[in-house]
């Protein structure tokens, strides 16, 4: 039988079908795998940004101004070194309860897939910073970069709407600008 348009076809509409839903998955798995790399970042290991030291403040001040491999000594410019020691450390309480709920925050929006396009454009923006104060050491670089991409997917291909929680609201309120915007 031909088919005069293209939609009309059974197998080809099938097959769009599976490649809707191969997409979709790919795009919670990224979401699910960059998630881990946020998560773990804040909750688990020595670098946690959620232990108590960290969090109290003397955890982030020692990161930068450790003489060997501080954040001070290895920023990629001296500016930033400047404003690491005379703006962070000084305030290193405040400035470690902010990374830690950053990542937090973009971990959580990543694996539920709510907010995910906000949770993407935090994404770009911690891994550009941590590139910019840990410096060019081949594994802080490509690490960032990676995280950097996986944002740069989910913010612009809407990635929490394929099986998250982004979806549900969208279908909820489906009027609201906003929340496409950041959903």
């Amino acid at each position: 039988m031909v088919y005069n348009n293209p939609r009309d076809n059974p197998d080809i509409a099938g097959a769009r079908h599976v490649d809707v839903i191969a997409v979709g998955a790919s795009l919670a798995l990224l979401r699910a795998l960059s998630s881990y790399s946020w998560l773990s970042g804040a909750l688990v290991g020595k670098d946690a940004k959620f232990s108590p030291h960290f969090l109290s403040g003397p955890g982030l001040a020692e990161r930068i101004t450790d003489p060997q491999k501080g954040f001070a000594h290895t920023a990629i410019c001296q500016d930033i070194s400047n404003l690491l020691t005379g703006t962070v450390v000084p305030h290193a309480s405040l400035f470690a309860s902010l990374i830690a709920l950053s990542e937090l925050m973009i971990g959580l929006s990543l694996l539920f897939g709510l907010f995910a396009r906000l949770g993407g454009f935090a994404a770009i923006l911690r891994a550009v910073t941590n590139v910019l104060v840990a410096g060019t050491a081949p594994e802080t670089v490509g690490h960032n970069y990676m995280l950097a991409l996986a944002g740069l997917v989910v913010l612009i291909s809407a990635a929490g709407r394929a099986y998250g929680i982004d979806r549900l609201l969208i279908k909820k309120f489906p009027g609201s600008r906003f929340l496409r915007l950041i959903a």
